[in-house]
């Protein structure tokens, strides 16, 4: 908010006067020097952004540049101030309003725009001399004093608060004008006079077609995204009844390459001249009512053939005020009945871009971050895919059979065959018996244990009690009837002797398959209801991810996932295939599907990012 007391303070030689307006800015107040009785206009950079030093240097220096103007088409700094947070220019007071007001409000012919144009180019090229870009011209930067002479203002504000870069807001409002914005602008590229030709061109072009050169649907910087990506509509399609040679010099000035416009807005300025020229005859320029001082070069070129005229020489036409326009009517402007001065259908909101007093400064960030074209999702997809083939691969192929501890004690016979490494098959619903000698002096009573394992995960045992014949052998029929929907498929069983102290007799490990079918056992039931989880929450996830939402919790959750999803590929390989893993082979299944989770997060994140980039770069 401006406050009046403090401004006054700073300038105790101007009397304050009310509100004249409010532009990029911020406030503009009517002010009047006590002494000398001249009108002015104070402006305020807006606190916010004159408590930052940095700016509050930036606009010193580009004060200082401003006040060292002495050019008719560019309006007087008198003075600036810069002090106890107060940053403040006193310019000329410009009563005969904005070329967009007269624009609007009576229309304009195309000798007047053309004239306004030139007026801006003999403004600009001197201020380029000087090394001064303003980077904000519009209609609205473009004002008449009481006598009628175009003055060019605003200039430097863009560099006086972002410096290099052009600045947005996090919400997608850009500080400037996105009508009128160069495509290197906004990418954050380097700024040169070809940049002030773009903008310059692109306000020809709307003033003498009624419309832009790119459609302004959407937000702001669905906008600047077309200046980016697109080309400009052709302005003979949009407005055919200009003549070819002002059509052609609009367009060269509007290209997107800064290096095909013309490279200074003098070079600008004498194109135009000469395409004017051409079309109406030498003179055009001085049978109008606005006029081009300071800029003899471009002046001499209106006063003198400069090329042969196509045809006779078309008169520039009435000023047709400008409205909004009946659906039949635009959709007529490329026909050769329309009138000579062309309304503009509508007027949006993307005119003015972001006003620094609406601006919180600490949510600006450069618009070069917001149209960085998002890197390819491609290439996390692939490698997401990769290591998802690498755990399957791992899950089927292993790292080695499970370890098995050295056997102790007596050789051991399982239902009658010898316990080794020949996986021995077993159906759970009948009795196992385990048979064996041991030496002389063995216990009369033996504890019989038999277990069941997979990658050294315990999945279930049974035990039993029984006595030794007097020579140490012994029988023991073990139920494990129970077991049956607690083991599948190959695993790995050991069976223990030990006395009833509990020490130990004999161990034996070796592998068994049993018969009752894997999918319906528990580990079955359960690898089907992990890998159900796997796919169901990694799809949330990735989903979400890929809409914008759960940017923290979607890598940790699929860094979990991806792990889980590699013990369930492992465990399905078990399952399925009839080979259990190893302790290594899970632990690498849970690492690489690991990896695979994260990769999937990079490419859902750049789909998003590139799903929003497609959303704001309109086709």
């Amino acid at each position: 908010m401006l406050d009046r007391d403090l401004v006054a303070a700073a300038l105790p030689a101007y009397e304050l006067g009310g509100e004249l307006g409010r532009g990029g800015w911020g406030v503009v107040l009517d002010g009047r020097h006590r002494q000398l009785g001249r009108e002015v206009a104070i402006k305020e950079l807006p606190r916010a952004f004159a408590a930052d030093p940095t700016v509050r240097a930036r606009f010193v220096s580009e004060a200082r540049l401003l006040a060292g103007f002495d050019h008719p088409h560019i309006v007087p700094v008198y003075d600036f101030v810069e002090v106890d947070g107060l940053c403040l220019l006193v310019m000329e007071k410009l009563p005969g309003g904005t070329v967009w007001k007269r624009f609007t409000a009576d229309g304009l012919s195309m000798d007047q725009a053309c004239a306004i144009t030139l007026a801006a180019c003999a403004a600009l090229h001197c201020a380029h001399g000087q090394g001064v870009l303003h980077r904000d011209i519009k209609p609205e930067n473009l004002l008449f004093s009481g006598g009628r002479v175009l003055k060019v203002t605003d200039f430097g504000i863009a560099k006086v608060v972002g410096g290099s870069k052009t600045l947005a807001t996090r919400a997608g409002e850009v500080l400037g004008t996105p009508a009128y914005m160069a495509p290197e602008q906004a990418q954050g590229k380097e700024l040169s006079p070809a940049t002030d030709v773009y903008a310059t061109g692109t306000m020809l072009y709307e003033l003498l077609s009624g419309r832009l050169p790119f459609s302004e649907e959407g937000d702001v910087l669905a906008v600047v995204f077309r200046h980016v990506y697109e080309q400009p509509a052709q302005l003979t399609d949009v407005a055919p009844q200009i003549p070819r040679e002002v059509s052609e010099v609009v367009m060269r000035s509007i290209a997107t390459d800064p290096a095909e416009r013309f490279d200074s807005a003098e070079a600008f300025g004498l194109a135009l001249a000469e395409a004017a020229t051409a079309a109406w005859s030498p003179g055009w320029l001085g049978r109008g009512d606005l006029q081009v001082m300071s800029a003899p070069a471009i002046v001499a070129v209106t006063e003198r053939a400069s090329g042969p005229v196509a045809g006779r020489p078309v008169a520039p036409g009435v000023a047709v005020p400008v409205g909004p326009a009946p659906v039949t009517e635009v959709q007529n402007l490329a026909r050769p009945s329309v009138p000579t001065a062309l309304v503009r259908p509508s007027i949006t909101v993307h005119r003015g871009g972001g006003r620094l007093e609406d601006i919180d400064a600490g949510d600006l960030i450069p618009v070069s971050e917001v149209l960085q074209r998002p890197p390819s999702a491609t290439v996390p997809v692939l490698v997401s895919l990769v290591l998802v083939l690498v755990t399957v691969a791992l899950a089927l192929v292993g790292l080695g059979p499970p370890r098995y501890p050295p056997d102790l004690g007596p050789e051991l016979t399982i239902n009658g065959a010898v316990a080794g490494a020949a996986p021995l098959r077993l159906d759970l619903t009948e009795p196992v018996v385990v048979a064996g000698r041991l030496d002389d002096g063995s216990p009369s009573a033996i504890t019989t244990g038999l277990r069941f394992s997979v990658a050294g995960v315990p999945l279930a045992s049974v035990s039993t009690t029984a006595g030794a014949a007097p020579d140490g052998s012994f029988s023991t029929s073990l139920d494990a009837s129970g077991l049956r929907y607690l083991v599948a498929g190959r695993a790995t069983a050991t069976v223990e002797l030990r006395q009833a102290n509990g020490a130990e007799l004999g161990r034996r490990t070796f592998p068994v398959t049993t018969s009752q079918p894997p999918l319906l056992s528990a580990p079955g039931i359960a690898g089907i209801g992990l890998t159900l989880f796997v796919l169901a929450y990694a799809e949330s996830l990735l989903r979400a991810r890929r809409r914008g939402r759960k940017r923290y919790a979607a890598p940790l959750g699929m860094l979990a996932v991806g792990a889980l999803g590699g013990v369930a590929a492992t465990a399905a390989a078990w399952l399925l295939a009839g080979r259990e893993p190893g302790p290594r082979t899970a632990v690498a299944g849970a690492v690489v599907g690991a990896a695979a989770g994260l990769a999937s997060v990079v490419a859902a994140a750049r789909s998003a990012s590139r799903r929003r980039f497609r959303t704001r770069r309109p086709r």
